[in-house]
């Protein structure tokens, strides 16, 4: 990370410390990083995909679920490289307008149909997060990408909640009438979300490994401090080793996503794979460690495991990353 990397992350984490997740949505339009993507003339910074690394960072070590990345990351990059829609990436830029992502899970089930000059979805995607309060969904398709209006006839949304405390919805599309799609490389727009996916993930770790730590060196059992049986120091240090393996494939997975796309591909899902047990790891144990305290409201700890075991599903698991590390290194 550059030493203007750390400056950011720094800035972030004094300003979000105390904002709970609709506040920092605030916090995060007044520091201009909602438009890290969007191009100047719309308001934005212009800048690249690993400019965003910090942000995530220190959006993981708050444990603070914004839609940042579906919002600044994948909406924003999706229509800055495609020159389309600079009025909505003005809105993302200057006003905080939140953008739902759909048709990127393996679950989803939207197609394009056309008719002469007419475009309709059919189909179902579940839990879009963020759903019901986006100003706009973003839908991707093999056909392209389309943005639909909420409200439009034959959109049907069903609100569900997230173990992370987010709102999401389950949308069925019966014939949703859209206009011309955005030819877009979706393998990139997946890689670019795991990977950032990933880089909020070893934040959170990181969160954990230090609160844990913390814990330890004050609760005391049998005439003793917690962290002073050797033992829990074991513990510990295996947690460490975890939360910082994590944190490192995270990065190079960054690095790697202006790559060729084999090489792409690989690291991003050695990344994926290495969260996922890394995450499930860092949260048991921690969890574990802080006792039933671990999963009451006033900790962060257990928002903090909730948020990982998200994570860990999001845009494929570990069975699924592994699959696709293994073919992808015998195609190459």
């Amino acid at each position: 990370m550059s030493f203007d990397h750390v400056q950011l992350k720094n800035a972030l984490l004094g300003r979000l410390s105390k904002a709970e997740p609709a506040e920092a949505w605030r916090e995060l339009l007044a520091a201009g990083v909602l438009g890290l993507r969007a191009p100047e003339a719309q308001g934005g910074l212009g800048l690249a995909f690993a400019d965003a690394e910090p942000v995530l960072e220190a959006l993981g070590e708050l444990c603070l679920p914004t839609p940042f990345l579906e919002t600044a990351i994948i909406a924003a990059g999706i229509m800055a490289r495609t020159a389309r829609q600079d009025a909505l990436l003005a809105e993302i830029a200057q006003r905080g307008a939140v953008v739902a992502v759909a048709g990127l899970e393996r679950a989803d089930t939207i197609s394009a149909v056309r008719n002469g000059d007419v475009w309709r979805l059919r189909g179902e995607a579940k839990v879009v997060v963020d759903a019901p309060a986006a100003r706009t969904l973003l839908v991707a398709t093999d056909a392209g990408v389309f943005l639909v209006d909420p409200s439009a006839a034959g959109l049907s949304p069903r609100p569900v909640a997230t173990i992370d405390g987010r709102m999401a919805a389950d949308i069925t599309f019966s014939d949703v009438d859209v206009s011309t799609p955005m030819a877009v490389d979706l393998d990139l727009v997946r890689d670019e979300a795991v990977a950032a996916l990933c880089v909020e993930a070893a934040g959170l770790m990181r969160r954990l490994v230090r609160d844990t730590v913390e814990y330890a060196k004050q609760r005391r059992q049998f005439g003793q401090a917690l962290g002073q049986f050797q033992v829990v120091q074991h513990r510990l240090v295996d947690m460490n080793i975890h939360a910082r393996r994590a944190s490192a494939i995270a990065r190079r997975a960054v690095a790697a996503i202006d790559g060729h796309p084999s090489a792409r591909a690989r690291m991003v899902s050695a990344a994926k794979v290495t969260i996922c047990r890394a995450g499930r790891f860092v949260g048991q144990n921690a969890v574990q460690l802080h006792g039933g305290m671990g999963m009451t409201e006033e900790l962060p700890i257990g928002r903090c495991f909730k948020r990982l075991t998200v994570i860990e599903g999001q845009l494929g698991g570990a069975d699924h990353h592994l699959l696709r590390f293994s073919v992808t290194g015998a195609a190459a």
